[in-house]
């Protein structure tokens, strides 16, 4: 509002009251106008202005500002200039609710994506921030919370090989003899849990129409693709580890070529079961398997126990057979060397060497002997010598002295 108009204002009503006679004070005495004096005598029935009243003139110039009616008193600003007032105050407070409006809060396990005019512009960590309200698109997305869903079905197991068929099932006609081992697929009942995060907000939000839904599928076609490369019996038993291993190595590789924002966290296999139909005799194979394991760890030990027993028999068998080897030789080795001994010595002398050599063999065998029969040229007569006798005479003698 401009103040030349109330200068104006002011000094009509100053002119006013100079020609109305009413410049007197309003406590001088005989004055015309002594009822309007405030502190003195007058219209003493008078009193202040009610409060109900005061409030409901307030209300009528705010409706009379509001709806652009022109007012009655020349106290009033114009309408122009009324507009203008209340279109910047309007302003203003617009503007106060929509900064403050764009204040949010990230929680420490969230992350803020945000889009500016439908475009991605940032994603926000956690904590306190601003983004401009009808402008920016905010979209909070959970990056530790860790999501799980199961898969239950029945799935076809590999084909089994010609050596585990018998000879009635895998063939058809006993004339042509044609293999179907199609027919050796069985069907096995999978239970399998599947955990994930999003580790990625961005992509998870705008690269791929429905995340979960296509990892849900992906998983699901991940288990029916190992289950179909693996044999029944090796499903229910030793190849449990490798499925879960293998789905989570195909779920985790096929995910990332999606780029859907979604990481496998583990793959869980609760329950792997044979259909009801067979589930006996499936529960049959399956406790002779382990009675297979048990004696195979069995045999195991009792081979750790005698096999190296066996072979430390051995090992002395070859060393003593070395050994006998080695003694044989030598001593065929000294029998040459004392025979060429003996050979140069022959050459030397031959008749010496002769009875030198029968006399060195009779003592050998004298030696060995407890009797001696001596036949003379002379006679006819065989002279006996007892030596056995004379010698335990002489061993007799040699006690009694000692």
């Amino acid at each position: 509002m401009d103040s030349r108009y109330y200068l104006s204002k002011l000094t009509e009503l100053q002119s006013s009251n100079l020609n109305g006679g009413l410049n007197m004070p309003w406590n001088e005495p005989g004055g015309k106008n002594r009822n309007n004096d405030p502190w003195g005598g007058g219209n003493k029935n008078q009193g202040p202005p009610a409060l109900d009243k005061i409030i409901a003139d307030f209300l009528k110039k705010i409706r009379a500002l509001m709806l652009g009616k022109k007012s009655n008193s020349a106290w009033e600003p114009s309408q122009n200039q009324n507009s203008g007032f209340i279109f910047s105050l309007v302003f203003v407070v617009i503007a106060v609710i929509w900064f403050v409006s764009g204040f949010f809060i990230v929680n420490p396990a969230e992350e803020a994506v945000i889009l500016r005019f439908g475009k991605y512009y940032q994603t926000m960590q956690p904590g306190l921030h601003w983004h401009a309200r009808f402008i920016d698109s905010k979209y909070l997305v959970d990056v530790r919370k860790i999501y799980s869903f199961s898969l239950q079905g029945d799935f076809l197991t590999k084909s089994s090989e010609k050596s585990d068929l018998p000879e009635q099932a895998i063939e058809v006609d006993a004339d042509a003899k044609e293999l179907s081992l199609d027919q050796s697929k069985n069907l096995i009942n999978v239970e399998m849990n599947v955990q994930y995060k999003i580790s990625n907000p961005e992509a998870y939000l705008f690269n791929v129409v429905n995340p979960d839904a296509t990892i849900n599928a992906v998983a699901l076609s991940s288990l029916s693709a190992m289950v179909g490369q693996m044999k029944l019996d090796e499903v229910l038993t030793t190849g449990r580890e490798n499925l879960s291993t293998g789905v989570y190595e195909r779920v985790k590789k096929v995910m990332g070529g999606y780029d859907a924002g979604l990481e496998v966290v583990t793959v869980t296999l609760r329950k792997v079961q044979a259909p009801d139909q067979v589930r006996e005799a499936f529960n049959d194979v399956n406790r002779a398997d382990q009675d297979k394991a048990t004696y195979i760890q069995q045999a195991m030990a009792y081979a750790s126990k005698v096999v190296p027993l066996a072979e430390g028999v051995a090992a002395r068998t070859l060393a003593d057979a070395r050994a006998y080897e080695q003694k044989t030789v030598l001593v065929a080795q000294g029998k040459i060397a004392k025979y060429q001994a003996l050979l140069s010595v022959y050459l030397t002398s031959p008749d010496v060497t002769k009875q030198r050599m029968y006399y060195d063999t009779m003592q050998n065998v004298y030696k060995n002997t407890s009797k001696v029969l001596v036949d003379g040229k002379s006679s006819n007569n065989m002279i006996y010598l007892p030596i056995d006798k004379l010698i335990n005479n002489k061993s007799n003698s040699t006690g009694g002295e000692q």
